[in-house]
């Protein structure tokens, strides 16, 4: 059943709680690249396109010498009539640019803008500096043009994985509040561990290009499943008013990922679940399940995508869907 288009309600809204039981879909969403065995694929985000269909944008990650640090990624997307069977763009959406993504560019988030089009953040990193959120606009969702400035950035944290609500002026400071940013910060150079200081946090802003980093923190590390980090906020609007976030968080040892959940009756405040909503063990996130995107089905069922790593350290992006809501 198809839901119509309704821009307020095209991203992270859901009409009701997608909950907390998700069945993992016996298929891969996107696999690696068959032309390049070493690519890893990572941070999915799903948007439902006003003419019909989704558009998948997500991060084609290559390790570097030291791994992850030195790595390098573009961001790439494929396209869905059903969000089951996915057909790559071809080409790159964002590549690495100066001055503030040199070396890579990774977990978009895309969202429409009020005046037509799209504008996508993204996190950015470049080589021995914090890593930053930029931002870039679209006229169609393929061509894109990086805006200048720094969204969320500063000299200590680093910042990334954002996602991108629009909000009414509830929980805001100005009456005129149009979105709310999620994100993680990092100090920077990176620690580990319980009193390392990673959380999520959140920032407003009136026209999407000008945050205030909100005092609080909205997930901090607490627990053992936690030890290693918390980050890749995935928030939704929920029919009633409140708000549901599914989210990455990653123990030190063994480093596993797993995708828990926490609910708020404001966006700021809120409350964990006590148990992760979807762990590792499957046949192709037999080491993490991470990087949670959530869209609604329209019949009301939800569907989880999420990156996922095998004991070879194969990343796919997977999916699961909902048994429901709560």
């Amino acid at each position: 059943m198809k839901t119509a288009y309704q821009f307020d309600r095209s991203v992270h809204f859901a009409p009701t709680d997608p909950g907390v039981r998700w069945s993992k879909d016996p298929w891969i969403a996107v696999d690696m690249d068959n032309d390049d065995a070493t690519v890893k694929i990572v941070t999915p985000n799903v948007i439902v396109l006003p003419q019909g269909g989704y558009r998948m944008y997500y991060t084609a990650l290559w390790y570097g010498a030291n791994g992850f640090e030195d790595s390098t990624s573009v961001i790439r997307s494929a396209f869905s009539d059903d969000a089951v069977t996915w057909r790559r763009d071809p080409g790159d959406r964002i590549r690495p640019f100066g001055p503030n993504a040199e070396l890579r560019v990774l977990c978009p988030e895309v969202v429409p803008r009020r005046d037509g089009g799209y504008r996508m953040y993204l996190e950015a990193n470049s080589l021995q500096r914090p890593g930053v959120v930029l931002s870039a606009i679209s006229s169609d969702g393929l061509v894109w043009q990086p805006e200048a400035g720094v969204r969320i950035g500063g000299q200590n944290d680093s910042y990334g994985s954002p996602r991108c609500l629009y909000v009414n002026a509830a929980g805001a400071r100005s009456p005129r509040c149009d979105c709310r940013i999620y994100f993680h910060r990092r100090p920077f150079p990176d620690r580990l561990g319980l009193n390392a200081g990673h959380q999520i946090r959140s920032a407003l802003s009136e026209d999407g290009m000008n945050f205030e980093i909100t005092p609080e923190a909205c997930i901090a590390q607490e627990n053992d499943y936690e030890s290693f980090s918390v980050y890749a906020p995935e928030v939704l609007r929920l029919g009633d008013g409140d708000y549901r976030m599914y989210y990455a968080a990653w123990s030190q040892q063994p480093r596993h990922g797993r995708i828990f959940r926490a609910r708020s009756s404001d966006g700021l405040v809120w409350q964990k679940d006590e148990n992760p909503c979807l762990v590792f063990g499957g046949r192709w996130d037999a080491a993490k399940v991470s990087e949670p995107c959530v869209i609604g089905l329209g019949d009301g069922r939800y569907r989880m995508f999420y990156e996922g790593s095998d004991e070879k350290g194969n990343w796919r992006i997977l999916s699961a869907t909902s048994g429901g809501s709560e």
